[in-house]
């Protein structure tokens, strides 16, 4: 039988267990962390976790791209940008489907990192890019109903007027106090008519105007602000689409 410790043993034994044992090496800090993909079919997701505790949470819309598009590749020094500024970020990969229905595996992605993830009362940001952003949109308004993250603010970069290709989602149900920004590239040939054909669909669904911030990222110098330009990482390419999404998240209380 093993004795118990007596009074002055057990002091003794919190006491060092208070101090790591009197030598040893100091907790180390924390880190941010990558997991993922979780699933291999088209309801799967990566999850970006900051340092510390998320102050916030950045929904990540990829484009229409293939196999690249469908996992963080392309993008990953803005959402390494967006989680050292204390973001986690969730990357659902639904064009896995190969098909014009993608947003129920991008729900389904979203459900799988938020139940993970399990924040509270932090503010979310559907960011979208190509057929990403205008699925962002589309995202935020069913949001609610699919019982996942609602998005607080919505940044759709050189956006394609719709991301669910076999049905029109119906933008009715948006929050009326969803901040919607729209940034486009001044040589993105499609980006001003897909603006404008998104920015119709609010207002067909009587989505208040003064929600809508357009920004426009123009070309300068060697920078082409083009179709393919937020997918760059030069200062060039940071000023002109992570600092007006910066300035949004900023925004968000």
């Amino acid at each position: 039988m093993r004795a118990a410790l007596t009074p002055v043993l057990l002091a003794t034994s919190l006491v060092l267990a208070g101090c790591g044992g009197g030598g040893g090496s100091a907790p180390t800090k924390p880190k941010p962390s990558v997991e993922g993909p979780l699933r291999q079919d088209a309801k799967g997701v990566w999850i970006f976790r900051p340092a510390g505790k998320p102050k916030r949470l950045v929904i990540f819309f990829h484009g229409q791209g293939g196999p690249v598009e469908t996992t963080p590749a392309n993008h990953r020094k803005w959402i390494d940008h967006l989680v050292k500024r204390g973001a986690a970020v969730v990357y659902p990969r639904y064009e896995l489907s190969y098909s014009g229905a993608v947003l129920d595996p991008a729900v389904a992605g979203v459900r799988t990192a938020s139940d993970r993830l399990d924040l509270k009362k932090v503010p979310v940001v559907a960011l979208g890019y190509s057929r990403g952003a205008a699925l962002a949109v589309e995202y935020a308004a069913v949001a609610r109903r699919k019982g996942v993250p609602v998005p607080d603010a919505v940044e759709s970069v050189n956006p394609v007027p719709y991301g669910e290709q076999e049905r029109i989602v119906n933008l009715r149900p948006l929050r009326p106090d969803t901040v919607m920004g729209v940034l486009i590239s001044d040589q993105d040939p499609n980006a001003s008519d897909g603006a404008a054909l998104l920015i119709n669909r609010l207002r067909q669904a009587g989505f208040p105007g003064q929600q809508v911030q357009l920004n426009i990222a123009r070309s300068h110098g060697t920078f082409v602000a083009d179709h393919l330009a937020p997918l760059g990482s030069s200062p060039a390419a940071r000023a002109a689409y992570w600092a007006p999404t910066d300035t949004l998240l900023a925004a968000l209380r």
